[in-house]
């Protein structure tokens, strides 16, 4: 027979890990991406055009 108590607490300690890691990556201040948005500029994070591909030269 296996001690589920120890299988329960490891998922719980586990599961508070990964709770704890969210909340610090959501906490993450990116101040350079902030100053852009404050001045109306685009952030450049890889996004996709828009519009397509540009058309071949």
């Amino acid at each position: 027979m296996t001690d589920h108590a120890a299988d329960d607490d490891l998922l719980r300690r586990s599961q508070e890990s990964i709770d704890e890691a969210k909340a610090a990556a959501a906490a993450v201040d990116l101040p350079e991406q902030e100053q852009l948005v404050d001045e109306d500029l685009p952030a450049a994070d890889g996004g996709a055009p828009a519009d397509g591909p540009a058309p071949a030269a």
